[in-house]
C-alpha cells in the first residue's frame, strides 16, 4: 500500500510540474486616463503635462525630442528651413495641444495589447515662400508607446517600430 501511495504521489508531482511551470505571470495592467494624467519628465529634459481635460503642454522641448518630432521633415530639410517654413522663423521651445489614450489602429505591425498616448500639437501651415517640393502642411504630433514595469508606467518615443528602440523616455515627474 505504501509503494502505491508513493507511486501516485510521484505521478501527481510529475503531471503537475509542467502546469505550474507554464503558469503565466500577471498580465500587464492596462493604463487609464487617470494613470497618465500628470507631468512626465523626459530623458532629455523635456516635460509633458497631460491634463485631465485632454489638453497637453510640452515645455521645454529638448533638441533630442524636437529632432524626433521633426524626423519626417529632417530627412529632407535643414533646421533653418524648417523653422522659417513652419514655425515663423523660430525654433519651437514649447507646444500646446491635446492628448488621447488609444490603441494602435494601423496594421498588423503592432502588438494588439499596445496602448499609446497620441499627442497633437496642431497642423503647421507652410509659409507662402516655401520650396515647391516641401509639404504644404505638417502635422506636429507624436504617438508615445505606453510601457509598464515594476516601477509603473512610462512613455516611449520610438525610432520606428518598438523593437528598433526609443529616442526619448518619459517617466512621472517626482516634483
Amino acid at each position: 500500500m505504501r509503494i502505491r501511495a508513493v507511486a501516485v504521489t510521484a505521478m501527481l508531482a510529475f503531471l503537475l510540474t509542467p502546469a505550474v511551470g507554464c503558469a503565466s505571470s500577471a498580465p500587464t495592467p492596462l493604463p487609464t486616463n487617470a494613470d497618465l494624467t500628470g507631468t512626465w519628465c523626459g530623458s532629455s529634459g523635456d516635460r509633458i503635462d497631460l491634463r485631465q481635460d485632454g489638453s497637453s503642454r510640452l515645455d521645454p522641448i529638448s533638441d533630442a525630442y524636437l529632432s524626433h518630432l521633426l524626423q519626417d521633415l529632417r530627412d529632407t530639410w535643414s533646421d533653418q528651413y524648417i523653422w522659417r517654413t513652419y514655425f515663423d522663423g523660430r525654433r519651437p521651445a514649447s507646444a500646446q495641444g491635446t492628448w488621447l489614450l488609444s490603441e494602435y489602429e494601423d496594421d498588423d505591425d503592432h502588438d494588439d495589447d499596445d496602448r499609446w498616448v497620441r499627442l497633437d500639437f496642431g497642423e503647421r501651415k507652410a509659409t507662402a515662400a516655401r520650396d515647391h517640393e516641401s509639404p504644404q502642411r505638417y502635422r506636429f504630433s507624436d504617438a508615445l508607446l505606453i510601457s509598464h514595469d515594476s516601477n509603473g508606467f512610462e512613455l516611449l518615443a520610438l525610432d520606428g517600430m518598438p523593437d528598433e528602440g526609443w529616442s526619448s523616455r518619459f517617466t512621472p515627474c517626482s516634483d
